[in-house]
């Protein structure tokens, strides 16, 4: 199963507003609490999955989750996407 970040993921599907706004369209349309992805789409769908990792502040080491895409997970906001999003007009030539 291979794990993207959030940022990679909306990089991919050529999401508006990047990062922040997926986060945003995910919190509206599919139950995320902030970064967090709920229960049933984790343990159940295996769309989302929540990674421990660590960074560095001075010399203390701050453990942290990091809320990472599955393939099935891009193909789940992909399908998010088509639904809630208005369609990309065709330019006239």
């Amino acid at each position: 199963m291979a794990l993207m970040s959030i940022e990679d993921a909306a990089k991919e599907l050529k999401f508006p507003g990047g990062r922040n706004g997926l986060y945003k369209f995910l919190r509206k349309h599919s139950e995320f609490q902030g970064t967090v992805p709920p229960y049933h789409l984790c343990q159940i769908n295996k769309f989302f999955a929540r990674v421990d990792s660590h960074y560095m502040r001075g010399e203390r080491m701050i453990p942290t989750q990091l809320t990472k895409v599955t393939n099935d997970g891009m193909t789940y906001i992909a399908q998010l996407m088509s639904e809630h999003l208005p369609k990309p007009e065709k330019e006239k030539e």
